[in-house]
């Protein structure tokens, strides 16, 4: 059983990592409205064009159309042989049959056996590159062949899209192991380039790797590799409002906010999370290190303004406010945020002291005495 284990994940890292590998060459686009899809390639002047309208169905080896509806169509342009410029729309006619008009280089021709193979290849360089029907394709795979099948298909396909569309699809497998699982999305993670795919892959996901305690080092070492703050924090926004985390994914959202450069994202992550990082001492801890690491003091009061708001707080968690509030800069910010939280500090002795500690970091005379007329007329 363990050689077995072994041996497949020794197929799975070296198909993987060939797929690293498969770069697209050219310029490449894929586009998908509600009812139509679109797939381009072009290559000094050479071009491939591949557009799905509504419903498409193709065969079981993705070499010719199986059904079409009436208000369907597939249509195909390819000149990337200049003496073979090829066009293909392929409709459902009115009595019901296939209909296929073709044209070699202007002229309409016969749809005969070297139009079928030009098809077959095109079908399958669209769906490689361009993702076409992928979806459906991994599924027909991994009913033909299994998932050993899906991952050599993997080494195969080329763009972001596609990638992520077949990983997202492989990842999903009931029957994956853990250790199948990590090595894939640590090897989706490398071979996708765009942050926009990779984190479309993690939300996707997210309910395979969050719940899991065990599979959750897996899913943040690949958001970790996304450069784009945006993306990131588009994903752990997400991930915090799922009601099935596991105490580990809990735990990494901090950290993994306190590493996003841009202030404003991480400031509105840790605003949307401050509820769920209160209660618990070791989250509350991470949650106030990723906060102090706010450069700018508005951004940091927003954070802090969200973590009063966030519910019935523990003198501990007020202490942390006080003190995170202490460490701003700008005796504005500071001033401010700590006259709206002036009633919250009023009635204990100890946070009491923790507030009129910060009060004193004030260094504007102006400011200080603003707080400190609040706290007054709080307190008498």
């Amino acid at each position: 059983m363990m050689r077995s284990r072994n041996c497949w994940n020794a197929a799975l890292s070296a198909a993987l990592v060939a797929l690293v590998a498969a770069l697209p060459t050219g310029g490449a686009r894929a586009q998908e409205s509600r009812n139509t899809w679109t797939w381009s390639h072009s290559d000094d002047n050479k071009k491939l064009e591949v557009k799905v309208e509504n419903k498409v169905e193709f065969n079981e080896d993705y070499s010719d159309v199986s059904d079409i509806p009436s208000d369907g169509a597939l249509r195909i342009v390819d000149t990337r042989d200049s003496s073979m410029a090829r066009r293909l729309v392929v409709t459902r006619g009115a009595s019901g049959e296939l209909q296929r008009d073709y044209a070699l280089n202007g002229a309409r021709r016969e749809f005969d056996a070297a139009a079928r193979e030009w098809l077959r290849a095109t079908l399958l360089v669209a769906a490689r590159r361009g993702g076409l029907d992928a979806r459906n394709r991994v599924r027909r795979i991994l009913a033909r062949g299994g998932s050993k099948a899906v991952i050599q298909e993997l080494t195969h396909i080329e763009g972001d899209y596609a990638r992520r569309i077949y990983f997202d699809e492989f990842l999903k497998i009931d029957n994956l192991g853990d250790e199948e699982r990590h090595s894939a999305l640590v090897n989706a993670s490398q071979s996708i380039k765009s942050d926009y795919e990779r984190a479309q892959l993690l939300l996707g996901t997210a309910g395979v790797y969050l719940p899991k305690g065990s599979l959750a080092p897996a899913y943040f070492e690949a958001l970790g590799r996304l450069s784009s703050d945006y993306e990131r924090r588009r994903v752990l926004s997400v991930a915090i409002k799922r009601t099935d985390l596991s105490r580990e994914a809990l735990s990494a959202m901090a950290p993994t906010a306190a590493a996003i450069g841009s202030d404003y994202e991480k400031a509105t992550f840790l605003s949307e999370a401050a509820r769920r990082h209160q209660a618990d001492d070791r989250l509350r801890a991470a949650f106030f290190a990723a906060t102090n690491s706010i450069g700018s003091d508005y951004e940091r009061r927003r954070v802090l303004n969200a973590a009063l708001k966030s519910g019935e707080l523990s003198r501990d968690a007020l202490i942390d406010v006080a003190r995170s509030a202490a460490r701003m800069k700008s005796d504005y910010e500071k001033a401010t945020f700590l006259i709206g939280a002036a009633d919250r500090y009023q009635a204990d002795e100890r946070l009491r002291a923790v507030f009129l500690e910060a009060v004193g970091t004030i260094g504007s005379d102006y400011e200080r005495s603003r707080v400190q007329t609040r706290f007054a007329r709080l307190t008498n």
